[in-house]
């Protein structure tokens, strides 16, 4: 190992998010994020129960570990808040979720079911077996973005996955009607341009894979009983011929592409929104709000005590 990548795994790449957030919100609010997401985590441990109800108004699956028990609880609890305990939650683990923290929601959420890595395992060798499916088997264990994608999707059934960093205020009647007539939905995307590993154009015309634009993977909802011989072999292209793409870029493009086969319907993003910046506009009516890149300060700092009230 050369000098160059021993600086990098000894001192940058462990400090990384520490100095991203430092330049995004100076020393002052990097103080203060941390701060606030350590009052976020011990507000979590003794966060009031909800007892989930049998008679459930949708199903909903997270993806969550070490990094993000906390924020998944305080998305679901608002969620189960809304729906006064009328919904069914399945956690999934990126390969870190601990028995403490298991321990935790299932006293916040009595009711609350966990889909066990060994069981995820097992049904991945009968569904999509290595020997024909190797690109996929080969995405999940190259990052965690790809459990949401494979673990959570990879089914014959509906299935919907949130992202922890959101918190509900009103009640999702748009995403429980997709859950009753079995729709594909997803999160809009408020900026301009989307993230997939090339512009929608060439996708198409050079790869033959349609995207829907303006793709968030906040809130992804569609059929799992779709071709994935078909989705082997455009995983396969992504890879050969966008070496230098990242993960949440691939992923993004195949959840996408999924979606556009599905004829998916986009949320409403005024009552959907996606924050991105410390200041954030906030109206009675918005259903559930995400919370990333700069508005993870009033995130951490205010919005989840929200939750509380």
């Amino acid at each position: 190992m050369g000098i160059g990548q021993l600086i990098y795994r000894i001192f940058f790449k462990p400090t990384l998010q520490i100095r991203y957030h430092i330049h995004h919100f100076g020393l002052t609010g990097w103080y203060k994020l941390q701060r606030g997401e350590q009052q976020m985590k011990k507000a979590a441990k003794s966060i009031y129960p909800i007892p989930l109800t049998k008679d459930y108004l949708i199903e909903v699956n997270y993806l969550t570990g070490a990094k993000y028990w906390h924020q998944t609880i305080f998305c679901a609890h608002s969620l189960a808040r809304v729906l006064q305990g009328r919904v069914k939650i399945n956690i999934y683990s990126d390969g870190t979720l601990h028995h403490s923290h298991e321990a935790i929601m299932v006293r916040a959420f009595p009711g609350i079911a966990f889909i066990s890595e060994k069981s995820v395992d097992e049904h991945l060798d009968r569904f999509l077996p290595i020997a024909q499916f190797p690109t996929l088997n080969y995405l999940r264990k190259w990052h965690p973005f790809f459990r949401r994608l494979i673990d959570i999707h990879a089914t014959t059934s509906w299935a919907i996955h949130l992202d922890s960093d959101m918190l509900f205020f009103n009640h999702p009647q748009q995403i429980i009607d997709a859950y009753q007539r079995k729709t594909a939905i997803y999160m809009q995307e408020h900026l301009d341009s989307s993230y997939f590993v090339d512009d929608e154009k060439t996708l198409k015309n050079k790869h033959d894979i349609n995207c829907l634009g303006n793709v968030n993977g906040g809130i992804i909802a569609y059929n799992g009983d779709t071709d994935y011989t078909d989705l082997e072999e455009k995983a396969k292209i992504l890879l050969s011929h966008y070496p230098d793409a990242g993960p949440a870029q691939v992923e993004q493009t195949l959840m996408s592409y999924l979606l556009f086969k599905q004829s998916a319907t986009p949320l409403d993003k005024q009552l959907h929104p996606i924050f991105y910046d410390s200041k954030i506009e906030v109206e009675d009516l918005q259903i559930v709000r995400h919370y990333i890149f700069k508005a993870k300060l009033p995130y951490f700092t205010a919005e989840w005590k929200k939750v509380l009230l």
